[in-house]
């Protein structure tokens, strides 16, 4: 007997040929140590990144800190880009930076590429592979195999694009500024607290 409906959820959605493997636990070490690598890469040119925006604006590294601890490496970028506008002796010096900047912005679009989709194995062949997303728009997938040696490329360039900017600030006498004093111990800051305080010891302490 014929299905009665055409459309049936078993025609639409078609038992898949093929199960890959998604399971990160199951990837090969040296994938697994190439995507670390990345992220601490990221991690050192994101924390460049903060040490640029607080020499120009002539903070210590500890404000610095303060400041970009919850920046979006987006954030960080257009905040440094105006500030060097703002700041620099001349135009040339603006654009240069720009194009180090410019580097760091793809090197770190490497990075998401690397750590926001999905490796998986090919269970017939042991090929890993990244299954890869975009929604902009239009929905796009595409399963892309890749190596290890790739990945190693990505975290030497967002490592290297860190480095430029550093030899750009010390060329142009950029900080960072370190805090010689110690820090303040951490006050518990509800208002419960701050009463409590002002009960004990006055209006100043």
């Amino acid at each position: 007997m014929s299905d009665p409906n055409p459309n049936s959820a078993s025609d639409e959605f078609p038992e898949p040929k093929v199960i890959y493997d998604f399971d990160p636990f199951h990837l090969p070490p040296e994938y697994l140590q190439a995507v670390g690598l990345v992220v601490a890469a990221s991690s050192q040119t994101e924390s460049v990144m903060r040490e640029l925006i607080g020499a120009l604006l002539n903070i210590d590294n500890v404000e610095a800190i303060a400041l970009c601890a919850h920046m979006t490496a987006p954030l960080k970028d257009h905040v440094a880009r105006t500030l060097i506008e703002l700041n620099a002796p001349g135009a040339s010096e603006v654009d240069e930076l720009d194009d180090l900047l410019d580097a760091v912005e793809g090197a770190l679009t490497k990075r998401n590429t690397v750590v926001h989709n999905s490796f998986l194995i090919d269970p017939g062949t042991q090929q890993v592979m990244s299954w890869r997303e975009k929604a902009r728009g239009s929905l796009q997938t595409a399963l892309v195999p890749v190596t290890v040696e790739e990945i190693q490329q990505d975290a030497a360039l967002i490592n290297k694009a860190g480095l430029d900017v550093i030899e750009f600030m010390m060329r142009h006498g950029l900080g960072p500024r370190f805090r010689k004093g110690p820090l303040r111990e951490v006050l518990d800051r509800k208002k419960k607290a701050r009463a409590e305080r002002r009960a004990r010891f006055g209006a100043k302490y």
